[in-house]
């Protein structure tokens, strides 16, 4: 079967050259297999994760893959985290800033900040045409920690399915595992996302200033062993300076990543205030799934406050709700995933007729292009 694997780490040991100066390391993970038979020193790349600048409490949109043999007794796999040095002469200063989560748990209020880079969406968003890293990533960055894990012993532990694992060098890592393929919808989810009057919390100069909104989705996973509930990161956003009313880029992702091939999985959307400085700051949250997105594209152009989601925030009681932001779902199209790669190659337009199901995922398709 195909699992997947998220990772995320708290308390990372600063590498970064300055950090006197205040700067930070920007960490990305690398997964290798390792051989079974310990006299050699064979492995193999499976993925990377990717880089997440100028933080030392990383949670990593970009999840890793891979084949697992239930049959097969011991699969080793190395998780090494490196300290990413090319990145900042790309960048320059600044970087993600810590936050505070809405998750319930003592560790999830240690959540940080994902402060988004504008105009390099390809090295923290989770697109699947391009590797992340290639362009950035060496075996000559600096180690931040590694840990060798077992899948199979991560599926089946009774301490639950993230795992922790503290590092020699300092902090502690993540490790949650999941089967990767619980439902039956394929495809790409090819969508764009518009804000309306997001609550503007920014004073500025002369109470001039507005918010620099981004938005994060992420996906529920329970954990029945331990009885409890935790939001994993799959996308996020560019923060859009100084506007109450943004648009922000489209986006593709796979819905493997995205939701378990499961288009009713519940996933959440988070829209947040960029800060330069500090901790980046909450605006609200909406439940959804893709299938509810599907359902509320706009139908009277980018301003269908009637179509919208609404991003809410309630009160610690409970008892109050205050409208944070409407979120208008310009696009939300899912399409094949190799027609997707077809129609990058040949620029073509893709005209799909097929067999639907109730909320528009095609189950059988006959395609063709133009």
């Amino acid at each position: 079967m195909r699992v997947q694997i998220h990772l995320r780490a708290e308390k990372l040991t600063n590498l970064a050259r300055g950090k006197y100066l205040g700067r930070r390391s920007s960490p990305y993970c690398t997964i290798v297999s390792k051989s079974e038979n310990t006299n050699t020193n064979s492995t193999k790349v499976l993925g990377r994760t990717e880089v997440i600048h100028a933080n030392t409490f990383p949670h990593f949109t970009k999840s890793v893959i891979i084949e697992y043999d239930e049959e097969v007794a011991w699969t080793h796999l190395k998780i090494t985290i490196r300290d990413c040095r090319a990145l900042r002469s790309i960048i320059g200063r600044g970087g993600q800033r810590r936050r505070r989560s809405r998750d319930d748990g003592e560790e999830e209020q240690q959540r940080i900040a994902r402060k988004p880079f504008f105009g390099l969406g390809g090295i923290h968003n989770n697109t699947d045409d391009h590797d992340d890293n290639s362009n950035y990533c060496s075996d000559n960055d600096p180690i931040m920690g590694e840990v060798d894990v077992e899948v199979g012993e991560l599926l089946k532990s009774d301490n639950g399915k993230e795992q922790k694992f503290e590092l020699s060098t300092g902090g502690t890592l993540f490790v949650f595992v999941t089967e990767s393929i619980q439902g039956t919808d394929r495809g790409v989810l090819d969508c764009q996302i518009r804000g309306l009057d997001v609550k503007n919390i920014e004073s500025g100069l002369l109470g001039l200033g507005a918010v620099d909104p981004y938005f994060v989705i992420s996906k529920k996973e329970n954990d029945t062993k331990k009885g409890t509930t935790r939001h994993y990161d799959v996308y996020r956003s560019e923060h859009v300076h100084d506007i109450i009313n943004p648009f922000w880029k489209p986006f593709q992702i796979d819905l493997e990543r995205l939701c378990n091939n499961d288009v009713h999985k519940q996933l959440k959307i988070t829209v947040w205030d960029q800060q330069d400085r500090g901790e980046d700051r909450w605006l609200g949250e909406k439940d959804t799934t893709v299938a509810e997105m599907m359902r509320h594209v706009a139908k009277r152009g980018n301003a269908d406050r009637e179509s919208a989601l609404r991003v809410e925030a309630r009160s610690e009681k409970g008892d109050k709700i205050d409208l944070r932001a409407l979120l208008v779902i310009l696009k939300a199209d899912v399409i094949s995933a190799n027609r997707k790669m077809k129609m990058a190659n040949e620029g073509s337009v893709v005209i799909c007729s097929g067999r639907f199901d109730t909320v528009g995922v095609m189950i059988e398709n006959d395609e063709s292009s133009r």
